[in-house]
């Protein structure tokens, strides 16, 4: 658990997030220079800017992450792994995915599991993290939240994650499902938030639930200790 009096722990816990798709290389250089400044864990962008942001933080500490199929999901696997093998040539050190929720939902457990499978193996073999953003928005079934927290478990994903905080699927974090992800999990793998997380109280309560890490476009208002938009994710 980090020190929330504690700027510099408060940033590290933080992956400051601008994926719009409006967003120029003046914006995206802009976004970048504020994470070196504030030491985020991790600049959170669109596949597009990952090589230019990786040069951008070289030196900085500061990791460029980016995604896979977001905030569809439904590309063919084969789709997604070549991005995957893509984003390890331009750079990233690590992106976030959606499994697609429509085969879970359909019932189709044996193809929603090769899908965090071997995503999750491609990633590994190309040296980046991965985390999978499970889209509660569309799986609002306790049981059905703790099963896909334990497939991806499973598959050997870095980090489980309610949800994008973006589009249809994307729903606000809250703790209640924070403590479903913790439950069906275990070391190495950990938490990860989105969806409205815009105060530093928000983003403490989320962490005494379980949560480690987290995705908000707020990150300089969470750091400061004000308040983010709350309408932004």
């Amino acid at each position: 658990m980090i020190d929330f009096s504690n700027r510099e722990q408060v940033a590290k816990a933080i992956q400051y997030t601008n994926v719009n798709p409006d967003l120029t290389r003046e914006g995206l250089l802009a976004h970048v220079k504020v994470c070196a400044e504030y030491g985020f864990d991790a600049a959170m962008i669109a596949p597009c800017w990952v090589k230019l942001s990786k040069e951008a933080l070289a030196g900085t500490g500061v990791k460029v992450a980016s995604t896979v199929n977001f905030p569809m999901a439904n590309d063919t696997l084969e789709m997604k792994l070549a991005v995957v093998r893509l984003l390890a040539k331009e750079g990233c050190d690590q992106f976030d995915f959606p499994p697609n929720p429509g085969l879970i939902l359909g019932g189709d457990e044996a193809a929603y599991a090769e899908e965090l499978n071997e995503v999750t193996r491609v990633a590994h073999e190309e040296g980046m993290q991965i985390k999978a953003m499970l889209e509660f928005g569309y799986i609002t079934d306790n049981a059905m939240k703790a099963r896909v927290a334990q497939l991806a478990y499973e598959a050997g994903i870095d980090w489980v994650k309610q949800s994008s905080g973006w589009g249809k699927g994307g729903c606000a974090a809250t703790e209640e499902d924070v403590k479903i992800l913790a439950a069906n999990i275990k070391a190495p793998c950990r938490v990860k938030v989105s969806g409205k997380v815009n105060t530093r109280e928000k983003m403490q309560s989320l962490f005494e639930a379980g949560a480690e890490l987290v995705g908000t476009s707020s990150g300089p208002a969470i750091v400061d200790g004000i308040a983010g938009d709350p309408n932004d994710y």
